[in-house]
């Protein structure tokens, strides 16, 4: 069975433990075919449902907030191959450098205000998107800000 042909339990499991599995589930010349299907798919299901991680919720007071650069730190949320979910947290007077995006850069503010350039401020509640491959100017903010941001892996490096 190639991977695209493969139920999507089957697929969170490793390739080379689907190979033992399937060797040891389905040997050559056994009986029943369909009544060993269904147990494999059994025995698929329980191992992904015991091992997977499917959901991820992070506390309130979980994780550690990490130097970015001065007056801004960030807290990850989540991450996978392409992007990372995480709060960004500004100290009064802060700056982010301004940046282009390599994908959509969503962003919610949470505590305080963050300005964008000259002309945008967004007050709590507030949603942005930044296009992917638009540039927009340094942000700030003068009274210190929580942020959401859901963007592409970052391209600085974190100070220690």
């Amino acid at each position: 069975m190639s991977d695209t042909t493969l139920p999507l339990r089957a697929k969170l499991i490793a390739s080379d433990v689907r190979q033992v599995l399937d060797a040891a589930l389905c040997p050559q010349g056994a009986g029943d075919s369909a009544l060993l299907a269904r147990v494999k798919e059994r025995v698929l299901t329980a191992v992904v449902l015991k091992t997977s991680v499917l959901h991820s919720t992070v506390r309130a007071g979980a994780g550690e907030w990490e130097p970015v650069s001065a007056g801004l730190e960030r807290k990850l949320l989540w991450e996978n191959a392409d992007a990372i979910s995480c709060l960004l947290r500004l100290a009064p007077g802060a700056v982010v450098a301004g940046h282009t995006h390599l994908m959509d850069e969503e962003c919610i503010v949470l505590e305080g205000s963050l300005r964008i350039g000259s002309d945008l401020t967004l007050n709590v509640g507030d949603f942005h998107v930044g296009v992917r491959g638009v540039a927009h100017e340094l942000s700030s903010s003068d009274t210190g800000a929580v942020v959401f941001l859901r963007c592409a892996k970052p391209r600085f490096e974190l100070v220690g």
